[in-house]
């Protein structure tokens, strides 16, 4: 048996150790003559899966009282270890991750003494060339018959419809490689995404080289800002970290568009849907009471969108390009508590199209955020936040990659939260100004929206006969308004002087087995131009779910809202009711729930639209599940369920509906995992 041991170059220390020092970093035993650990099939390093052989010497048992324990990484695996006498063997319950790992021999007398009797450091790795080597995954798929069903409900009987997803990620000592691709299928082409039956939906492959890398596919190419939406695009890109300041830089071409599906390809085939463009980023300061980080991005391309207000739906798509750049100062200050963002951004659009008569215009926007978070002196001191924004968007600013931020409007937002002990607040007030340059074309309209939130919430149950009762209390109270009204309306067009206002409260609750709940909100409509009728709305609900046993649970709720009219006189009633049970009657094998859904609505009188219906849902299921999914070997689950919908319309006795449906289904999932699920 060959033996893992640690030498030192003094001679004089030679008899007291174990072997010598291997190139995979097996350490010896604090006392070399209590246990042995045999070195790996492999000449530097262990397999995820190797097992771990121990040879202890026969004095490694002390005469004390006490146990022997086998800790790896510091977690005690003394149960998992299969004992013959003085040799000992671990096998991994879960492949060890790739890198160092620490072993531990331990004693731990009765009386209290601890000694060490062995420690080792060991390499894992999944062979010479590669580092690491994994694939993750679930792969899933339904079959589903239609059973029964009432006479007016069409579609096919018929149906399936898989999806999943797979991870690879393969490492060397320089490089690693990672993909990730998400699958879709279903039967009937006309239900599919991006028409095809079987499709990969989504996919990424990111290659790293020491300081470079290289993705395709879907990828977020860069943090959202104001010539960035910040989603996931469609591209190529690569990019690499610089020696000076942690900097990093990148570029990408992409499609302009968002895309599903692998017809789509890397995105970057259409000319007239595509951009291109770079981000470089700097770290001028980066310390323990501050840091600044400097980002300049620019970005150019086109992108292809039906002809706005066009009403043949086979004219041509109009192609509009466009240019952005941006540069952003984001940094922390004084000891990092007080945030600072700056972002000023410019951009080129040719609006009416390419080559269609007009140049492109040139915008530009900034903006500026200041977050004050102070650290708390103690546990039961204010932890509190105050933030201000300042947002300015040029009437013709437009970037093709952020292509719904509004234009020509100027924000102003202050917000804040807060929290002690048991209580929080937070809340925000915003003023928005649109049409900057006046133009008497359009109107010149400001937006005002504030809102405020008090919560409390008790981990514990609190004194009190009353309270001890009701169970553990989560109070909040809400607050919340918009105004929005015009300083210049042009000729023919009808003003804005609208005003919303909503107050709310809720009280939810648990103890033991029960949780319940009842909130309250009341909603204001007021509309000084006349065009909207003034409302007021209430609204009250009740909650309540039961927990019989862990099989066994309950839910009902039940909401309320009544609307009046108070220039018409008149008001409007709606009931909603629900109500879910679910149950395991087999653990881990059989399942069921029902759930039932009720609503009424009494609007007779309602001048604008008229009501005075019922609707009722019902559904139900029972799940059996046949197989339980296991690493690489699939489960299978049996369903049967049935659903109703019947709508009673008691004005207009025609638009009534009863309809149902009954299925079978069977579902299949196949978990992969190589080489086996992660410790």
């Amino acid at each position: 048996m060959a033996l893992a041991a640690h030498r030192f170059l003094n001679p004089a220390t030679v008899p007291l150790l174990l072997g010598g020092w291997l190139a995979f970093h097996v350490a010896a035993a604090a006392e070399p003559s209590s246990a042995l650990l045999q070195a790996p099939d492999a000449e530097h390093f262990y397999q995820p899966r190797e097992p771990l052989h121990l040879s202890l010497a026969e004095n490694a048992v002390a005469e004390a009282p006490g146990q022997l324990s086998l800790e790896l990484d510091g977690m005690d695996v003394s149960a998992l270890v299969q004992r013959r006498e003085l040799d000992w063997t671990y096998v991994p319950a879960r492949p060890l991750a790739p890198g160092l790992h620490e072993l531990r021999l331990m004693f731990y007398g009765d009386r209290g003494g601890v000694r060490e009797l062995g420690r080792w450091r060991f390499e894992v790795r999944h062979s010479r060339a590669l580092r690491s080597a994994s694939v993750e995954g679930q792969l899933d798929l339904a079959l589903s018959q239609r059973v029964a069903q009432s006479d007016d409900i069409g579609g096919d009987d018929f149906g399936a419809q898989g999806g999943g997803y797979l991870a690879s990620e393969v490492s060397g000592d320089r490089w690693q490689l990672r993909s990730s691709l998400d699958l879709m299928a279903v039967n009937d082409e006309a239900l599919a995404i991006a028409g095809r039956k079987l499709d990969l939906a989504r996919f990424q492959v990111r290659g790293d080289l020491d300081r470079y890398h290289l993705t395709l596919g879907d990828q977020q190419l860069a943090s959202a800002s104001l010539i960035q939406d910040g989603f996931e695009r469609r591209g190529i890109s690569t990019g690499a970290r610089l020696p000076l300041w942690d900097g990093a830089l990148s570029a990408y071409q992409a499609t302009g568009q968002q895309t599903v599906g692998i017809d789509a390809g890397l995105g970057t085939d259409e000319h007239d849907n595509r951009l291109s463009g770079g981000q470089l980023s700097f770290w001028p300061w980066r310390g323990d009471e501050a840091q600044v980080m400097i980002t300049g991005e620019r970005l150019s391309g086109r992108i292809s969108q039906p002809g706005y207000g066009s009403l043949e739906p086979a004219a041509d798509p109009v192609v509009h390009e466009g240019e952005a750049w941006n540069v952003t100062m984001d940094g922390q200050f004084v000891q990092r508590q007080l945030r600072v963002r700056l972002e000023k951004a410019e951009s080129e659009y040719d609006f009416d199209g390419i080559n269609q008569g007009f140049d492109p215009e040139a915008g530009e926007a900034w903006s500026a955020l200041m977050i004050l978070d102070p650290t708390p002196s103690g546990m039961d001191a204010l932890d509190w936040r105050l933030g201000l924004e300042a947002k300015k968007m040029g009437t013709w600013y437009k970037s093709l990659a952020n292509r719904y931020a509004p234009a020509d409007k100027k924000l102003k937002r202050l917000f804040f939260d807060m929290t002690k002990n048991q209580w929080s607040w937070d809340g925000s007030y915003a003023v928005e100004d649109s049409n900057l340059t006046e133009d008497i074309d359009y109107a010149i309209s400001e937006t005002r929206q504030w809102n405020l939130r008090a919560s409390y919430f008790d981990y514990e149950l609190p004194s009190g006969p009353v309270l001890t009762f009701l169970g553990q209390p989560n109070y909040t109270l809400t607050a919340s308004g918009t105004t929005l009204i015009d300083d210049y309306t042009p000729e023919g067009y009808l003003a804005n002087d609208l005003q919303t206002r909503r107050y709310g409260m809720t009280a939810a609750f648990t103890k033991a087995r029960l949780q319940w709940s009842a909130g309250y909100h009341y909603d204001t409509l007021e509309d000084a131009t006349g065009w909207q009728p003034e409302t007021r709305t209430q609204a009250t609900q009740l909650d309540a779910g039961w927990s019989l046993t862990a099989e066994y649970h309950f839910f009902i709720g039940w909401e309320f809202q009544h609307t009046t009219y108070p220039e018409q006189g008149v008001s409007t009633d709606r009931h909603i009711y629900s109500f879910d049970a679910n149950a395991e009657f087999i653990p881990g094998r059989l399942h069921g729930g029902v759930s039932v859904g009720l609503n009424q609505t009494s609007a007779r009188d309602d001048p604008f639209y008229a009501q005075w219906d019922q609707t009722t849902y019902l559904s139900s299921h029972l799940n059996w599940r046949l197989r339980e999914p296991d690493r690489n070997s699939a489960g299978w689950e049996f369903i049967l369920s049935v659903t109703r919908n019947d709508y009673r319309d008691q004005l207009f006795v025609a638009n009534s509906v009863d309809g149902y449906q009954a299925f079978i289904e069977l579902r299949t999932t196949l978990p992969v995992a190589y080489p086996g699920a992660r410790p």
